[in-house]
């Protein structure tokens, strides 16, 4: 699967969604906070045939992504989107699931960071299980694809496709305006350097390392799953919320 999270960007969204031919081998959850003003502006807009809309209660992509592990734990990988990308390359998130298998960290070229920092990572999906989680607990925004590389570096899991390229239009790069959005995700992300080195130094990147070369999942699965999480919000592709 692939979490797409979204946060007032109803409009800013398409460019992405008109970027890629999605056909229906790569299933993508696009994931809305509830108290986004714009929500109904997403909800009232047709969506790439086979891409679900969830809703979630928190704000922040780490948050979101365990919630989103939380409600699906059995996929095959979990890769991450964000609605400021425009993806370049023909099947790319196919190649990246290939790629993930169940244990590896795949990652395309944002053509900044290169090799560097997975900034679109796929996930293998018996590696998020033995982990626990998608993002470590404290990690709202920033530094979460900094901990996958971590993670798989000492696992020899790391599955760089440089011929998989996509653009990241931010204001860092000078490549998109400062919106609400941009200035959110500064402000949860404060302090994520320390946040970051304590999850490193501290003692939980290693027992998460650990965790996955024991290869034990963390996550309980199918029917206990199912009975314990019954009022997840799934919404209509489109249509208002009621």
């Amino acid at each position: 699967m692939w979490i797409l999270t979204s946060l007032g960007r109803p409009d800013r969204i398409r460019e992405l969604v008109d970027s890629y031919a999605w056909g229906n081998h790569s299933r993508v959850y696009l994931t809305l906070y509830d108290g986004d003003a714009r929500i109904d502006e997403y909800l009232n807009q047709s969506w790439p045939v086979g891409w679900q809309i969830e809703v979630v209660k928190m704000m922040g992509n780490g948050p979101t992504y365990n919630e989103m592990l939380r409600r699906y734990p059995d996929e095959d990988c979990y890769g991450f989107l964000a609605d400021d990308q425009i993806l370049e390359t023909k099947d790319m998130l196919l190649v990246l699931e290939q790629a993930a298998g169940d244990w590896n960290v795949a990652y395309a070229n944002d053509k900044h960071h290169g090799e560097a920092i997975p900034t679109m990572p796929c996930i293998g999906g018996d590696l998020a299980r033995a982990v626990g989680y998608l993002a470590p607990a404290n990690i709202t925004h920033w530094g979460i694809d900094c901990c996958w590389y971590e993670i798989g570096k000492r696992l020899g899991a790391l599955r760089y496709q440089e011929h998989l390229t996509y653009e990241h239009k931010n204001p860092v790069w000078k490549t998109a305006p400062d919106d609400r959005t941009y200035q959110l995700a500064r402000h949860r992300s404060f302090g994520y350097t320390d946040l970051f080195r304590s999850w490193m130094h501290g003692g939980e990147m290693k027992r998460a390392v650990d965790r996955a070369k024991r290869g034990a999942p963390v996550l309980s699965h199918g029917p206990r799953y199912a009975q314990a999480n019954p009022s997840r919000e799934q919404v209509p592709i489109s249509g208002s919320r009621k």
